[in-house]
């Protein structure tokens, strides 16, 4: 719409200056038809521009011609100005656009000669008129060319700003994939820590039932109970089944904080030298705040290798009675983040945010730390779990 509107504005804007300037001028004032005239071309042509951007440049040019027969050197200051605007706007509309500037001047120049011609001139004032033309044609294709720039800088901006959306759709769409995918995974974490709690009660069930006489309510009672125990864990084990993507994930050791120095050992034949310090037990952890802190250790010490290169990085673990603390420090001067996309830290948070916990990612002053706290609340584990485990 605005393509339409701006054409209009611009003919009512020269109509209004076209008028004041003949009203105010004595050399269109004495004889005011001719000049209006020519105006009214402009005006004319200026309001076609929008929709037919050659007619009105050809129209628009048809002030010359007017103008010289009239008896006048030439049109208004604002038809003039309208002969320039009329092809800048037809290249800013088209890209195929230059027989505008083509059509006004050859408009103007055969117009004007004709007319002139037809007024009885000299041959000498018709030549001055023809280079006169000239040059006005030579700006005519100049305002021609500063539009059509114009248009493609328009264009270029209207592309970037595609791309940017485009991007940022897809960014979107990958930090959700990632998300998922991270949800997944906890979710697989947490069906193998629940199918292994409630089978290690299936069997403190059975060993209990054991030493109850057969056929008493009791025993039935808990039979009853670890049935649906047995049944609970085979319809786990068929949700894991499905969640997880390979099979040898069932095969792969359980992640634990436990075997933290197993994991800070790999990243150490890596190249990347951490020292690990512990404060308190870490075994007997609730199974998944152990597999969902252990993760996040993994996937901290993964990202510090992969931006921090060789820095020195240390890693301290702590347990108190409510809670599991875990903080990765490299020192080193990158301000890179947790990960190129930030989809590591993501991950973080999800596995975090489970447990209510709180995760803390940042640079620092010659470094860059992570820090994740998971409550453990009154939840203890078994001693029999933590024997399996």
């Amino acid at each position: 719409m605005h393509r339409t509107l701006v054409p209009l504005a611009t003919a009512g804007l020269l109509a209004v200056i076209g008028v004041a300037e003949i009203l105010l001028d004595s050399a269109f004032s004495a004889a005011p038809a001719v000049p209006a005239l020519a105006l009214a071309a402009v005006v004319a042509g200026a309001a076609l521009a929008g929709r037919f951007p050659i007619t009105g440049a050809a129209v628009v040019a048809l002030a010359f011609p007017i103008a010289v027969a009239g008896g006048l050197n030439g049109p208004t200051g604002a038809a003039v100005f309208g002969f320039f605007l009329a092809p800048g706007w037809a290249g800013y509309r088209r890209a195929a656009s230059w027989p505008a500037p083509l059509a006004a001047q050859l408009m103007a120049s055969l117009g004007t000669w004709l007319a002139a011609r037809a007024a009885g001139s000299t041959v000498t004032g018709v030549a001055a008129m023809a280079w006169e033309n000239l040059f006005f044609g030579l700006l005519c294709w100049g305002a021609w060319g500063v539009g059509l720039l114009a248009r493609r800088l328009r264009d270029r901006a209207e592309l970037l700003a595609r791309l940017t959306t485009a991007l940022d759709a897809e960014r979107d769409a990958r930090e959700h994939a990632v998300v998922a995918e991270e949800r997944q995974r906890i979710a697989r974490d947490m069906h193998d820590a629940v199918a292994h709690s409630i089978s290690v009660m299936v069997l403190q069930l059975g060993a209990v039932r054991a030493t109850l006489p057969p056929g008493t309510p009791q025993a039935e009672m808990l039979e009853g109970v670890e049935r649906l125990g047995r049944e609970s864990v085979r319809e786990l084990h068929t949700l894991v089944g499905i969640l997880r993507d390979t099979p040898a994930a069932t095969t792969a050791p359980q992640p634990s904080l436990a075997r933290a120095e197993d994991l800070v050992a790999e990243v150490r034949a890596a190249g990347l030298p951490v020292e690990l310090t512990v404060d308190g037990d870490l075994t007997g952890l609730p199974r998944a705040q152990d597999i969902s802190a252990y993760r996040v250790l993994q996937e901290a010490l993964t990202n510090v290798l992969r931006h921090a290169g060789t820095a020195a990085t240390s890693v301290h673990l702590q347990r108190t009675a409510d809670s599991v603390t875990l903080t990765v420090d490299n020192a080193t001067g990158s301000t890179a983040p947790v990960d190129s996309g930030g989809h590591g830290l993501i991950g973080m948070r999800e596995r975090v945010a489970v447990f209510s916990g709180t995760l803390d990612a940042g640079t620092r002053p010659g470094g860059y730390t992570v820090r994740a706290v998971f409550p453990l609340g009154t939840t203890t584990a078994p001693a029999i779990l933590t024997a399996r485990a």
